[in-house]
């Protein structure tokens, strides 16, 4: 019985700790750079002159977010090779559940 209900606890945490992971997803900007492109939101335009990530869409800013922002590239080996093969880095920027954008 103590091992079900450990088991239990054990299989909620793992199922937790996968749904909080969608939080953090591709955005716009990410998308754009792998197509070799700036974002042309006006929000994002404006967040990138001032060396800033997005607010409103990039809540939960990735690496690559961050390094658009201060426009230079993610030096994460994973990105890297995500660039080189112009591609978004899919470990540090899953892809939204309920993409909404376009």
């Amino acid at each position: 019985m103590k091992f079900i209900k450990s088991l239990t606890v054990a299989v909620c945490a793992a199922a937790f700790l996968l749904s909080t992971s969608g939080a953090m997803a591709e955005s716009c900007c990410v998308k754009a750079k792998a197509g070799g492109k700036d974002c042309s939101h006006k929000c994002c335009v404006a967040a990138r002159a001032e060396k800033k990530v997005c607010d409103k869409c990039q809540a939960d800013a990735s690496c690559c977010d961050k390094a658009i922002a201060a426009a230079k590239a993610c030096a994460h080996p994973c990105c890297v090779a995500a660039t080189k093969d112009k591609k978004v880095c899919e470990k540090c920027n899953p892809k939204k559940k309920d993409d909404k954008k376009a």
